[in-house]
């Protein structure tokens, strides 16, 4: 799978309540890219991927975004602003406390997963380092993906969860093993390979893990989707690979043919 065109601007909105600084909340807004792809199987009309949907809807359930988002999602699709989504990618990171007002907070979202799995046919990706999940109690048609890979509808994909840091906290792996299990899912050639924690951007000076940069420099994957550290310019190339932060964005991934462009 390739990219062929990313939107510069986004197609569609979505209002929400975020923690702020100096624990405030944040009224925001989510963007919705279309992306036009090519290599998607005839099977996935559609591919959603996203990351770090870190907060609440407004108004008075105050659910945790994900939940709005995949509602959102399913409302485009119904009224054919985006084709049949066949598979939803998420790059973790999908807790705000209740309140809105603590930036960082670590919590259960197990109801985010199955709320995509509920209108999607599957959902797959890895955890964020704020991200706790009742693994029972996940859908069928969700898979976790962490060191490991699979097919899905003919594309491979796999994924590493968590972020690299102390072991004593909440997802996090020692760099051995991160990159380990990293080296491990880009054994093989593989579609898509979906982490939370991604590599630093040194063109456009854009945070990241400057080792995970250094591992993609090296080594041929093809695509590669993350989150975890805001960029402004989400859509780079580090070696011969294509890089897609989707930390606080929502991206649609057609082929080139019936794909919208906004």
């Amino acid at each position: 799978m390739k990219i062929l065109d990313v939107a510069s601007a986004p197609f569609h909105t979505l209002y929400f309540r975020s923690s702020g600084r100096k624990g405030k909340p944040e009224s925001r807004f989510l963007p919705f890219y279309h992306v036009t792809v090519s290599g998607l199987p005839d099977t996935l009309p559609a591919v959603v991927v996203s990351a770090d949907l870190q907060g609440r809807e407004s108004g008075g359930k105050k659910r945790l975004l994900g939940l709005a988002v995949a509602e959102e999602l399913a409302a485009l699709q119904k009224g054919k602003v985006i084709a049949k989504v066949g598979l939803v990618v998420l790059a973790g990171d999908l807790y705000d406390v209740p309140g809105c007002d603590s930036r960082g907070g670590t919590g259960e979202v197990t109801k985010v997963w199955n709320g995509f799995a509920k209108h999607f046919p599957f959902v797959t990706g890895v955890h964020g380092n704020h991200d706790i999940v009742s693994a029972e109690k996940l859908r069928d048609n969700v898979r976790i993906l962490d060191g490991d890979c699979f097919t899905y509808e003919g594309l491979k994909l796999g994924g590493v969860c968590g972020v690299i840091g102390r072991i004593d906290r909440n997802q996090r792996k020692t760099q051995k093993d991160f990159m380990a299990s990293l080296g491990k899912v880009t054994q093989k050639a593989v579609d898509l390979v979906v982490l939370h924690e991604g590599p630093d951007d040194l063109v456009s000076g854009q945070r990241g893990n400057p080792v995970i940069r250094e591992f993609f420099e090296k080594k041929k994957t093809g695509f590669l989707v993350f989150g975890h550290s805001f960029w402004e310019q989400p859509f780079q190339t580090i070696g011969k690979n294509q890089v897609l932060n989707t930390d606080s964005k929502v991206f649609i991934l057609q082929n080139a043919t019936g794909a919208k462009k906004g």
